[in-house]
């Protein structure tokens, strides 16, 4: 019957892909039309970014609740799956439920809220930190991600106990959320950067979905067993974030008249690590699948990780915000050398990350079909440059600073007084707008 099905029409990504369309389409509409709602609001309650013009490029008060929206778009889409008989690919003649893991809505919503409450009152970065560690414990809790640490123990061939391979299953997924929350968190600091980067990325987990579901529809035909129970999950999650990102987008990208705020780029952050985490219950491919993931994730990793050596090696608190990120290097570039005004430069910017984000998708997207070693090699080689080049750059900063504090010591105290001073940050509320200085929650609520 399968190889009938299979033979009047041929498997293919649209074919895969196709039956779940709704889904988009619904995030799309429902995004679309609340990110306003949730505009007007933030913007009557007085949960904005105040005009500044000496730091900020824009003229009017911007709204933080561009999280919720997104939230509300997705979790709508996700819905469906609980309503509407969808047909999947492994059974071309017949629609189900999709049995979508409760425990990534719960985490999702913990998530949102956490971001939601930073955005409308401020909160410390552990309780946030708190937030992401029930999210993760959630997603445990449905072993969603547990059998990456099983696979890898089968791979080296090690025996492991059950508990051992849960327990570091365990942290796994905790280093997992944190790492991918705070990476879109770090992220977004320009109009439309985090939003659109997140949306690349998406694009490239649904191509990688569409290959392991092609996979499974060739193994299902020549009489193996499959468990497609993960193929449709994973597909209707990357539509659902894909359809509420994209509404969001237009009323994000510079000029931005609304910024998702915490609620928003954690969201994002732990649904992409969610997803990435669904890719490893896709039987023995798993470890690969992670890896290809992870470098169509590469651009928000990368530039967490000279955040984090860059203030490392200042001895600063990583959670003290900077204007060192590579969106900050691209727009001082845009600025200085080709002479590019605000909006123009903003702009530059945003559009050079998304080309480099796209890159990172369609080279995960390349190496999903090669065997593990390889695309370990090659995210070892990626992330080893990645790591020297932060060693580097940090270095270089600390070098320059000790420089210019002792040319300050010599010089008379009143010359050149604002040498150091910041450069104005350009579309967005900070240059890190998820810190507690660009969430002070008594600013927004005066007059």
């Amino acid at each position: 019957m399968i190889l009938a099905s299979l033979a009047a029409n041929p498997p293919s990504a649209s074919r895969v892909i196709s039956p779940y369309m709704a889904v988009f389409f619904v995030a799309f509409a429902v995004a679309i039309v609340m990110t306003p709602v949730m505009r007007w609001l933030a913007i009557r309650n007085g949960i904005v970014d105040w005009p500044n013009l000496k730091h900020k490029s824009h003229i009017e008060p911007v709204a933080y609740l561009g999280g919720v929206a997104i939230f509300l778009a997705w979790i709508a889409a996700i819905s469906l799956c609980y309503f509407v008989y969808f047909g999947g690919p492994h059974t071309p003649q017949a629609a189900v439920h999709i049995r979508f893991p409760f425990s990534i809505i719960v985490g999702a919503a913990v998530i949102t809220l956490t971001g939601l409450i930073d955005d409308v009152y401020g909160i410390s970065p552990r309780v946030k930190i708190g937030g992401q560690f029930f999210a993760a414990a959630m997603l445990a809790m449905n072993r969603v991600g547990i059998n990456l640490v099983d696979q890898l123990f089968k791979i080296i061939k090690v025996p492991a106990p059950d508990w051992l391979i849960y327990t570091l299953g365990a942290v796994v997924i905790a280093v997992f959320v944190i790492g991918g929350c705070n990476s879109v968190n770090l992220l977004d600091g320009l109009d439309g950067l985090a939003s659109g980067v997140v949306a690349i990325a998406v694009m490239g987990f649904l191509a990688i979905a569409a290959f392991v579901a092609l996979g499974s529809i060739e193994a299902a035909a020549q009489g193996k067993a499959v468990d497609p129970t993960y193929d449709a999950v994973r597909i209707v999650m990357c539509l659902a974030i894909l359809g509420a990102v994209l509404g969001f987008l237009p009323y994000n990208f510079n000029p931005a008249n609304i910024f998702m705020g915490d609620a928003g780029a954690l969201l994002l952050g732990y649904l992409s690590v969610a997803t990435i985490l669904l890719f490893a219950e896709a039987g023995g491919q798993g470890p690969r699948l992670v890896t290809a993931a992870l470098i169509v994730f590469a651009l928000p990793i990368t530039d967490t990780a000279l955040a984090i050596f860059r203030r490392t090696m200042r001895r600063q608190s990583i959670f003290k915000p900077d204007s060192q990120h590579l969106h900050h290097q691209l727009l001082s570039a845009a600025r200085r050398s080709l002479r590019l005004g605000p909006n123009a430069s903003v702009k530059f910017a945003v559009l050079i990350m998304y080309a480099l984000a796209a890159i990172f998708a369609v080279l995960g997207g390349a190496l999903v079909s090669e065997r593990w070693r390889y695309m370990a090699a090659f995210f070892v080689v990626i992330f080893g440059f990645v790591i020297v080049s932060a060693y580097k750059a940090g270095h270089r900063q600390v070098l320059l600073e000790k420089i210019r504090k002792s040319a300050h010591a010599q010089a008379p105290a009143d010359t050149d007084a604002g040498a150091d001073a910041p450069l104005p940050d350009q579309g967005q509320a900070s240059a890190e707008p998820k810190s507690a200085s660009s969430h002070d929650a008594s600013a927004r609520h005066t007059a």
